[in-house]
């Protein structure tokens, strides 16, 4: 099958495996078949009026396309949208939309725009077919099993647009995959309703409280930890003038990952799964939060705990941070161990200056002076776990 890439936008895709129709279907029994979305398991494939040996090159493709690799007995990690650069190793160039710039790197997670100075949270996807005025066709798949936890399908209440976010909580932790920017949310996709890896979400389009140009229409793609299921409780102290419209699934709310990173990595078989990729992201600070309080966060993710707590009395935390603020460890500290400090105290126990000084933005910790200090993103962040107010 010939691959198709941007150049072909313009000219059309003759002779590649159509995008659609395809319908993946589970057998339920000799002659007939049970439609289930997009479900990739016991599957038999059709497409009306393509040639048998046609079809099963278009078979071949779109199975490797969505199949990545196995991240556990009964979940396959698969690309959100349907081009296949990134399976066939191509160049970030040939999947990553940009900003304005032009620059690719601008489309990537990180310290990308603004000269380095402003935070992406996460990868920029743009459509391989687009209909005759230009619109983005591109499905977007679910890209784990999990459940749909939120839909925004106004795109004026958010710089995210229509988005839909999808808890994978079949995974250690259960994080979660933000898709904005859509078009279209699918049938069906509402909160409460259960997912496979493969699932149509949506349409890949260029919704948001502001304008994204025709030519720049893409897919945000995110993944994940939220920090509070009292988000709610820390915006309302705000005084930002403005509602929360999406509750703990505001952005705010929500601390992300590489991306690209994790796929890579799963790709190069360096880790099988989304715990052992955060064991593996460099931890740029270590902060004490004196508290007798268990936050949201580790009731959530308790795989994310390093030692047992239950029928001791905890008095503070040790946090590892990530390079970019996800609280990645937590280490409890008990009654017995004699620390000192009191009740709402934060303090920098270590930290790696090599990693905060090559970081140009949405740093951890301040390296002025004689000594660090936390920084304003991340004591936002411990009042959020923590509900300091």
């Amino acid at each position: 099958m010939r691959s198709v890439r941007r150049r072909d936008l313009a000219k059309g895709t003759e002779g590649a495996c159509p995008h659609a129709p395809f319908r993946l279907w589970r057998r339920a029994g000799k002659g007939s078949a049970q439609r289930v979305g997009t479900r990739l398991r016991s599957v038999h494939w059709t497409t009306p009026g393509i040639a048998p040996a046609l079809r099963r090159s278009c078979l071949t493709s779109i199975l490797s396309l969505l199949f990545i690799a196995v991240l556990s007995a009964q979940a396959n990690l698969i690309w959100p949208t349907p081009n296949p650069a990134f399976q066939e190793g191509r160049p970030v160039e040939d999947y990553v939309q940009p900003t304005v710039s032009g620059r690719v790197e601008s489309g990537l997670f990180g310290c990308v725009r603004n000269g380095g100075n402003r935070f992406h949270g996460g990868l920029d996807l743009y459509p391989i077919k687009r209909d005759r005025r230009g619109e983005p066709l591109d499905p977007i798949y679910a890209v784990l099993p999990g459940q749909v936890v939120y839909v925004n399908r106004v795109a004026g209440h958010s710089s995210f647009g229509r988005y839909i976010v999808v808890e994978h909580d079949g995974e250690v932790p259960a994080f979660y995959t933000l898709y904005a920017h859509m078009a279209t949310v699918g049938k069906g996709i509402a909160p409460g309703a259960r997912v496979e890896a493969g699932t149509v979400l949506g349409i890949m389009g260029r919704s948001a409280s502001y304008n994204i140009p025709q030519s720049r229409a893409h897919l945000h793609f995110e993944i994940g930890l939220r920090l509070s299921d009292d988000f709610q409780g820390w915006f309302d102290q705000q005084g930002f003038g403005s509602q929360n419209r999406h509750g703990k699934w505001n952005g705010m709310n929500l601390v992300a990952v590489d991306p690209l990173a994790f796929y890579q990595s799963i790709r190069a078989g360096e880790v099988k799964n989304f715990f052992e990729h955060l064991q593996r992201l460099p931890t740029v600070a270590r902060i004490r939060v004196h508290s007798r309080e268990l936050p949201d966060f580790v009731r959530n993710y308790p795989a994310l705990v390093t030692r047992p707590y239950e029928g001791r009395e905890v008095v503070a935390w040790d946090i590892a941070f990530t390079q970019y603020g996800l609280p990645k460890a937590w280490t409890p500290r008990f009654t017995d161990e004699g620390l000192s400090g009191q009740p709402g105290e934060v303090k920098v126990i270590a930290y790696n200056p090599t990693l905060l000084e090559s970081q140009s933005c949405r740093q951890v910790l301040n390296l002025g002076g004689a000594r660090p200090s936390i920084s304003s993103g991340t004591i936002t962040t411990i009042q959020k776990l923590f509900g300091f107010r």
